[in-house]
């Protein structure tokens, strides 16, 4: 995550006007929203969308957007691996501040443009515009955890400038649409097809390291049929899946830490960390789930 110096207030953006013909001209600074335009009935907000996408022809329109309420720019491609995760991030970040911002994503490949005049050299690239004044944020990859800090002072500054609007949301605007490809693996679990849903979601994984709820659903149907299928009642695992099963996470832990102490066999050992950490995933954070991964990782040291 590479981000700009720390200023104080908000900081003029290293851009500058892209002195082609027709291209986008950043230094003219929208014109302010109307009262008519801006205003909303009490205890509402704009009724724009949460998340939405430009090109230049709809570029003024952000610019003009920007002078109500701050709005976060993603430039990212297709071409670039690193887009697509961080489009979704920002995207679950947008949800869960639930209005304070609009997040915009441009498709450089469609708005040479619009990269143009961000003198874009990487993507994906994040500019926050405030007062229609574009302040860049990061390139590159970053994780959630780096973003959030970052957005609130945007958020922060935007207060102080006067740039305090909200955006109207509705419920479903703050629930993440199920990805294509998501599809049809959660359709083969909801009709019982247990093990092709996994077949299905192992593919997913495959094809995206990254979904992480996809590795979620994975480990959780994984248990579902194990525990509630067929299953070799010999297999001295399959006892952790019916202590989990019941509720006890910590003795189901156990279980299987136990089991893979006292092995030397490579597969076998590859096996049991691969069903604890089904388990952990299914079970979430808790001090249980800590506590038995700091055993599990010295384990395999």
């Amino acid at each position: 995550m590479n981000t700009p110096e720390p200023r104080s207030g908000v900081p003029e953006a290293a851009v500058t006007p892209a002195d082609s013909h027709g291209a986008i001209d950043l230094s003219a600074r929208a014109a302010a929203p109307t009262p008519e335009e801006s205003a909303a009935p009490a205890g509402e907000g704009l009724h724009i969308p949460l998340i939405t996408s430009t090109d230049e022809a709809g570029f003024q329109d952000v610019m003009s957007t920007s002078q109500a309420v701050p709005v976060i720019l993603v430039m990212w491609s297709s071409r670039s691996l690193e887009s697509k995760p961080t489009l979704a991030m920002l995207e679950d970040v947008t949800r869960e501040h639930a209005g304070a911002f609009q997040l915009v994503e441009v498709d450089i490949d469609k708005a040479p443009q619009i990269a143009q005049a961000f003198q874009i050299q990487a993507v994906p690239t994040v500019v926050a515009l405030v007062g229609g004044r574009p302040v860049p944020l990061f390139q590159g990859s970053a994780g959630k955890d780096q973003v959030v800090p970052v957005v609130s002072q945007i958020l922060e500054a935007a207060a102080q400038m006067g740039i305090t609007a909200r955006i109207a949301v509705a419920a479903e605007d703050t629930v993440a649409p199920i990805p294509p490809e998501h599809e049809a693996p959660l359709a083969a679990e909801e009709e019982g097809r247990l093990d092709e849903a996994i077949a299905l979601w192992e593919r997913v994984v495959e094809l995206n390291p990254r979904d992480e709820d996809a590795k979620s659903h994975l480990s959780r149907v994984r248990f579902a049929a194990r525990a509630y299928g067929d299953h070799d009642a010999s297999d001295p695992a399959a006892r952790a899946d019916a202590l989990f099963a019941a509720g006890d996470a910590q003795a189901a832990f156990d279980v299987l830490l136990e089991l893979l102490a006292a092995t030397t066999d490579a597969e076998e050992r590859d096996a049991l960390r691969l069903r604890l950490l089904d388990l952990f995933r299914v079970a979430g954070s808790s001090p249980e789930v800590s506590k038995a991964r700091t055993r599990l990782a010295m384990l395999l040291m």
